[in-house]
């Protein structure tokens, strides 16, 4: 059975897409295309990329890149299922519905709450009336498809379907015995923060508050998409080191070195209910962690971490050094956080459910 992941906005190298889903998917015998907007043809782990040119505007992306062009790409590649992962290619799917195609909306986040936290959207009254007038559309168009995939429960359960599982992003563990080394002259405690790196993600409150940690240093690993946050990081931080862009199985290497892992995201309203990725490859190094005092984190993570107001640099501050400057702490929920993600937080368990709802399609 042949199956096309399809994406116009992600990259593909992306975690979710590539590595997770669409190779599990090869692994288990089926014959994956990933078609994808602004890459170039290539073939990876007997997977065929199909790329397209991107549009540079938002207005030509919407319409050629993730419309007319992805359209014409599909048609081509013929597949049996296919599966897309981006709330702009509903028409698309909706296109090849009426093809006799199988079709996948792959969810990975709340899209309503994400337009709420949207900078360019400079009115409150034009985001609250475009949050609410996806939410009733998304909401009634996914009825057309043959299944969803979300990255959350809480995303579930903004819909009804017949054929919709909840596919976390947890990670794929590694083998820790043969992570490649990194040449990291490591001469305090470290924190470290792996992912994108934007203002709404608290990285400048985050940079704020090792001002005062002059004991310990802030890691910094991920791209930085906001120029103005790329200037103040790139100019040089007190006690904070910038690692770039890693790879993603070179991540843990880094996490492996470090002593806590954190992640304090603002309190913005698609953030409040997110299951970031980077919380479970900290507790697959075993780290302890420290992450926004969020209501459905902490529900979620419980001993796993310690919680702090993400707008307040002088409490993670306070908080970091109690954690490094507590070994029993550390140790503990260290331990505590190995064991959750050998147990339950982790790709290899999770992805089951991919392969049987591919198998409940064929039928």
């Amino acid at each position: 059975m042949k199956v096309a992941h399809i994406t116009s906005v992600h990259s593909n190298n992306d975690n979710r897409i590539f590595y997770k889903e669409v190779t599990t998917l090869s692994n288990s015998g089926y014959d994956v295309v990933m078609i994808v907007a602004g890459s170039e043809n290539k073939k990876v782990k007997n997977i065929d990329i199909v790329g397209y040119p991107k549009a540079q505007s938002r207005i030509k992306r919407l319409f050629k890149t993730s419309l007319f062009d992805m359209i014409k790409i599909c048609s081509k590649i013929n597949a049996d299922i296919y599966h897309f992962h981006d709330p702009e290619l509903i028409f698309v799917g909706l296109y090849l519905k009426i093809k006799g195609k199988k079709v996948i909306y792959d969810i990975h986040e709340n899209n309503p709450a994400s337009i709420l936290s949207k900078p360019y959207l400079r009115s409150k009254y034009i985001k609250k009336l475009l949050s609410v007038s996806f939410d009733i559309f998304e909401r009634t168009i996914v009825k057309f498809f043959d299944a969803l995939v979300t990255a959350r429960p809480d995303i579930t359960k903004r819909f009804n379907h017949d054929s919709i599982i909840t596919l976390r992003n947890f990670p794929i563990l590694p083998d820790f015995g043969r992570l490649k080394k990194i040449d990291i002259k490591k001469t305090k405690p470290s924190v470290i923060f792996v992912g994108g790196m934007t203002e709404i993600r608290g990285i400048n409150q985050l940079i704020d508050a090792f001002e005062d940690l002059d004991a310990f240093e802030l890691w910094l690993l991920g791209p930085i998409t906001e120029k103005k946050l790329k200037d103040r990081i790139l100019s040089g931080c007190k006690n904070v080191k910038y690692f770039g862009i890693v790879e993603a199985y070179d991540v843990f290497s880094y996490i492996n070195k470090a002593d806590i892992g954190i992640i304090t995201f603002l309190p913005v309203p698609n953030h409040l209910t997110t299951l970031a990725t980077k919380p479970f490859e900290y507790m697959a190094c075993g780290k302890a962690m420290i992450m926004s005092d969020f209501d459905y984190w902490q529900e979620t993570f419980g001993k796993s971490s310690l919680y702090v107001n993400p707008l307040n640099p002088k409490e993670i501050a306070k908080t970091i050094s109690s954690l490094l400057n507590d070994k029993k702490l550390l140790k503990d929920m260290g331990e505590l956080n190995k064991k959750l993600s050998l147990e339950e937080y982790n790709w290899q368990k999770e992805s089951q459910k991919l392969i049987n709802l591919y198998k409940k399609l064929e039928k």
